[in-house]
């Protein structure tokens, strides 16, 4: 365990050392690696990409500060705040690779899955879901994504 956790810390030194490296072909302030699109609020940013992937963070169903009512018009909500999110990156669901739903009640799994597996594309994407417990909010569901950009959309 303690040689996986000094590997893990060099690593990681490692990857900060090389990406605060400035490029020597820019002049001035070097160009972040990294773009936030979607919200940007005090404690988070909708989503964040980098050359070829976009990360977006745990979304919830408020529309317009409203939360709908139901777990099928939560998920669909929410699946449509995040493809706002991937559409400002140059993106879609289309392109997406990996989600996480967490659910506040796994009783929830069968109605989220059936609005999520209606609106999203085929192939789906690789996806793991958990029960979280209590979401923010008091929301029944919140998902993530890491979604592909397609080569005309990188940094």
């Amino acid at each position: 365990m303690v040689g996986l956790l000094q590997t893990a810390t060099l690593l990681l030194a490692a990857v900060g050392s090389v990406v605060a490296v400035p490029s020597s072909r820019s002049k001035g302030k070097p160009k972040s690696v990294v773009t936030h699109v979607g919200s940007q609020g005090a404690i988070l940013s909708g989503g964040v990409h980098t050359k070829d992937l976009l990360f977006v963070s745990g979304t919830t169903p408020s529309v317009n500060g409203t939360i709908p009512e139901g777990i099928e018009a939560q998920t669909a909500a929410v699946i449509n705040n995040i493809a706002a999110i991937l559409e400002e990156a140059g993106t879609s669901w289309e392109n997406a690779l990996k989600t996480t739903v967490y659910l506040a009640s796994m009783d929830d799994f069968s109605a989220m899955n059936g609005v999520y597996g209606s609106l999203l594309p085929n192939p789906k994407p690789a996806r793991t879901t958990i029960q979280a417990g209590k979401l923010p909010g008091n929301f029944s569901i919140e998902i993530e994504a890491v979604v592909a950009l397609p080569r005309s959309s990188r940094c």
